[in-house]
């Protein structure tokens, strides 16, 4: 196995499980029309179609379903080891329920990324801690907050390079922050 496949494997097959407990293999990768219709991209790269979100169901480790991205980590670019691997995040949101706007949300929210990290919007940085984002697809949430963890570690390992994670906190109409959604 090279690199790139090691570091997939270790994130999907043992980092998540031991952070979230135990997950099905069903992954909601990104489809085409999220850079061709929605962001009105011309083209898009194919291995941006392998970047997913999982959603975990409530288990041993919690009562709360978990939705965390998978992908942007990947060194898609080198075989050498390095501070950070990919674009060094995944994100994650915790709900109530497991509908599927939570893959709606993620898929939106990393396919934005994506498209930052190659310079599609100019010279901006990637999303980071303390970012906020108008959202609209939640009734009551009109924002996100980017932050670190509520419940869960915000950094880890692969043998490609550290990846913090970054959870979605929603922003109530009354400015009531909301970490479950």
């Amino acid at each position: 196995m090279n690199l790139l496949e090691e570091a997939w494997e270790q994130r999907e097959k043992i980092v998540y499980r031991d952070i979230f407990g135990s997950m099905e293999n069903n992954i909601y990768p990104l489809d085409s029309s999220i850079f061709l219709d929605k962001y009105a991209q011309d083209s898009f790269d194919p291995r941006w179609l392998f970047y997913g979100v999982f959603r975990i169901p409530p288990n041993e480790k919690r009562d709360t379903w978990v939705y965390v991205t998978s992908g942007m980590s990947n060194p898609w670019e080198t075989d050498d080891v390095k501070k950070y691997s990919g674009l060094g995040m995944e994100f994650l949101l915790e709900s109530k329920d497991g509908g599927d706007w939570g893959i709606t949300t993620l898929h939106e929210m990393m396919a934005y990324n994506i498209l930052i990290s190659v310079g599609k919007y100019g010279d901006i940085p990637l999303l980071d801690y303390g970012d906020k984002i108008s959202l609209q697809n939640r009734e009551g949430i009109k924002k996100i907050i980017l932050s670190e963890p509520m419940d869960y570690r915000n950094t880890f390992e692969l043998k490609s390079g550290e990846v913090d994670l970054i959870q979605l906190i929603g922003i109530h109409d009354n400015g009531d922050l909301v970490h479950i959604l």
